[in-house]
């Protein structure tokens, strides 16, 4: 954001009332915002992925996640994509991005400008971010989160990929406790996801340049 410059809203302001978890990122890419914005329509599990080519990514995916969580709930790796799939270009209001095999973690999309905007909607994480144990006490975490990916030409060939989004959170003790560890975990998740978008734009970019 340039000096002087109102701090812009979040986008999904409206779905989140009362965010209790507010976490922004940004990148700068070396393309147009046209060239980023094919990757970030394929995102999702076993779609394209998440975009994160760091090594614990998939020890995570195969051991930790399991152990927090049903097994089904995490369903399988499946390595990042490297290229642009034509099978999933098009989204439209009310579609689902999954986040885990069907019928668990998803997103909704409630927002989308082609090469500005994508806005994701979920409520549906709550039930695996504890164990199983939790879910039959009071503790058990519920609530709701938009995760949005902004598209924003800063000069010409040069693009910058916000991601950013806002949590409200029940009980608001799980919601203090959360907070903190998520601000370390999510920064890392987070840059490894913009990075890996990052890196496949401007890879794919030069090929195209060096054709012509």
């Amino acid at each position: 954001m340039k000096s002087g410059e109102a701090e812009p809203d979040f986008p999904g302001k409206r779905f989140i009332s009362e965010p209790v978890i507010d976490l922004r990122y940004e990148i700068e890419v070396l393309a147009e915002p046209g060239d980023v914005w094919p990757w970030i329509l394929q995102m999702g599990y076993h779609r394209a992925g998440w975009y994160i080519d760091a090594w614990w990514d998939k020890l995570i995916q195969e051991q930790f996640w399991p152990r927090v969580v049903p097994k089904e709930a995490r369903g399988t790796y499946q390595a990042p994509a490297n290229r642009i799939l034509s099978e999933y270009q098009t989204l439209s209001l009310g579609d689902i991005v999954p986040d885990g095999p069907p019928g668990t973690a998803f997103f909704e999309v409630v927002g989308i400008e082609p090469n500005r905007l994508l806005l994701l909607f979920a409520t549906s994480h709550f039930n695996y971010m504890a164990p199983r144990f939790v879910y039959r006490t009071r503790w058990a975490p519920t609530g709701a989160f938009c995760w949005a990916f902004v598209l924003s030409e800063r000069s010409i060939g040069r693009t910058c990929l916000t991601s950013w989004w806002q949590a409200e959170v029940r009980p608001v003790a799980v919601a203090r406790v959360l907070r903190p560890l998520l601000a370390v975990v999510d920064r890392a998740h987070q840059r490894e996801i913009l990075r890996g978008i990052k890196k496949r734009v401007e890879r794919a970019h030069v090929r195209v340049r060096a054709r012509r």
